[in-house]
């Protein structure tokens, strides 16, 4: 079974939308700043660091720029006055990649990451994006950027763990890391067509 989706934007659209202007668009979608005050130190002593929603900016640009790991996202950043600017950090210094691995490490045990969707859903609900009529379930494998460890370790951390499912192939497919699985509601007009 295969789902027709509709795009927010055709791809002629997005063609001619530039980086720039992609970046903003996504940006603009809803505030982030409730969920950068989660990440914020309550403690009064230390350095004040760098703005916590431009870390989250970052976080969200990474993946729709196709950058993986926190080194490339630091090398993006350094190299890339615009991209840097668009997530917030200016002209000075951009973080180390070890305080993106630190800010990664706090949001996934505060489960900001799940906050932060579940409120955007409810964004779009609210917007009548999201109607609620029919629902496409997906999984995709993210793989971890830590030490791969064995499985009876991975069950008692409760960090990432080893995952195997097979292919439209028929393949196994092995990973360390997370499974992403997703539950998508969408408008009526997204037409369901069998195979």
């Amino acid at each position: 079974m295969y789902i027709l989706q509709q795009t927010l934007f055709s791809f002629e659209e997005l063609m001619e939308l530039e980086l720039k202007e992609r970046l903003n668009l996504f940006f603009s979608a809803f505030n982030l700043e409730p969920f950068a005050r989660k990440l914020r130190s309550q403690l009064p002593q230390g350095a004040a660091g760098y703005c916590k929603e431009s870390i989250l900016r970052a976080f969200l640009a990474a993946p729709l720029e196709g950058i993986s790991t926190f080194t490339a996202l630091v090398d993006r950043l350094e190299s890339d006055i615009r991209f840097r600017y668009q997530c917030g950090f200016g002209i000075g210094k951009v973080p180390s990649v070890s305080t993106f691995s630190r800010a990664f490490k706090k949001i996934v045990e505060l489960n900001l990451a799940e906050e932060i969707f579940y409120a955007l859903v409810n964004e779009c609900r609210q917007k009548g994006i999201i109607t609620g009529q029919v629902v496409a379930i997906d999984s995709t494998p993210i793989d971890a950027y830590e030490e791969k460890q064995p499985r009876k370790h991975s069950k008692l951390t409760g960090n990432a763990d080893w995952g195997c499912k097979k292919d439209s192939f028929g393949n196994t497919i092995t990973w360390f890391g997370y499974n992403c699985i997703l539950l998508l509601i969408l408008p009526a007009s997204c037409q369901l067509l069998l195979r």
